[in-house]
């Protein structure tokens, strides 16, 4: 039922077209309650012939991978290759692996041009945390080539201990939001979330303080943070790459033995 409830609003999606905002190019969707409109939008064709389309604004991207290039409808759920992630203003990472369902139609492959148009609907998981229900999207004369676009959910390494207990996150994302660079990890229940300022320099840099924070997320909501220290071990502002530990307190859990290295 799921299933053929998804096709419906593929091809209710299709036939709305008084939705698109911009009749050029275009990736656009609801997500939740809110109208998603990327700003800049391209496709890749990867070397093993899958397709990835990513669609970002300054602070939100929006990635669709497929198995192919080719017109049809790719179903998203539990053993197939295709899958889809929303990046929020947060930095949250919203993924459809493992177990999210959606399907992604591509109606129109112009190939003397290079571009894709159709419509997608998915929900996807912040790990044990929260869901979004993603509808009505919409591609429009999106330009494909080929090339790689990086996975937005295997930034790098990172891993913690909680409360004593061995912190391996299954999503690692990094970001640079214009003034800060946040990096995460993210298990099936929890999230860990380290901000820095975005020309951070190598050093120790204890919380609170302004423009560095640590988060952790539990399966009981956001817990509130006291203390820690962040440390900085090198920053490659032209690489973008960075790596650090950390260590903090919240009002219920400890987090330790902290290490991160990623690209953002």
């Amino acid at each position: 039922m799921k299933k053929l409830l998804f096709v419906f609003l593929a091809v209710f999606s299709l036939i709305s077209c008084e939705d698109i905002q911009n009749n050029e190019v275009a990736l656009q969707a609801k997500v939740d309650d809110r109208l998603y409109i990327s700003a800049d939008t391209r496709a890749v064709i990867n070397d093993n012939g899958s397709l990835t389309i990513q669609g970002f604004t300054d602070d939100e991207s929006l990635t669709i991978q497929l198995s192919s290039l080719k017109k049809g409808n790719f179903e998203i759920a539990e053993g197939r290759p295709n899958y889809a992630i929303f990046e929020n203003f947060e930095g949250n990472i919203y993924t459809t692996k493992p177990n999210g369902e959606g399907v992604v139609t591509i109606s129109d492959l112009n190939e003397n041009n290079k571009t894709i148009s159709g419509t997608f609907n998915f929900n996807a998981f912040l790990p044990g945390i929260d869901t979004i229900y993603v509808s009505r999207g919409t591609l429009h004369n999106v330009p494909y080539s080929s090339g790689e676009i990086a996975d937005p959910s295997n930034a790098g390494t990172f891993s913690a201990n909680v409360n004593g207990n061995t912190f391996v996150p299954i999503i690692v994302m990094a970001r640079n939001t214009g003034n800060t660079i946040i990096t995460s990890g993210s298990t099936a229940n929890a999230t860990i979330a380290i901000s820095v300022t975005a020309s951070v320099e190598p050093g120790d840099y204890t919380l609170p303080r302004g423009g560095f924070a640590a988060k952790y997320q539990g399966i009981t909501g956001p817990e509130a943070t006291a203390v820690g220290l962040i440390t900085i071990l090198e920053h490659n502002v032209t690489a973008k790459t960075i790596k650090g530990t950390f260590s903090f307190l919240t009002n219920r859990s400890e987090i330790t033995e902290g290490k991160f290295d990623v690209a953002y």
